[in-house]
């Protein structure tokens, strides 16, 4: 089993996320965990390969309005029915997002 490099630990999270990956399309999936630095996304029915970049989407509540936001992502393995996600280049408002996420949950 490899080591993985992560700065922040996983939460268990179910979040309706939709991935936006050029070939398939919109695919709708739900997290299964989520860090600052990635998350595993439950698909059905959908294999994406290893390496693909996409886009996930996701609304977050911000003090009370729901806020939509999109983080480009690469996939980092699949299995069990899902993909491992590492986010890339994440700006200051998603980061809150995500913050915002991680200390609701």
């Amino acid at each position: 089993m490899g080591v993985e490099h992560r700065w922040s630990s996983r939460k268990e999270i179910n979040l309706d996320v939709n991935l936006y990956y050029p070939p398939v399309g919109m695919i709708n999936g739900k997290t299964r965990n989520v860090s600052l630095e990635g998350m595993y996304v439950d698909i059905e029915g959908v294999r994406i390969p290893p390496q693909a970049r996409l886009e996930i989407c996701f609304i977050a509540d911000i003090r009370g309005k729901p806020v939509e936001h999109r983080l480009p992502a690469y996939v980092v393995h699949g299995k069990d029915g899902g993909i491992g996600l590492m986010l890339q280049h994440v700006g200051y408002r998603e980061f809150d997002a995500l913050r915002y996420m991680l200390n609701a949950a």
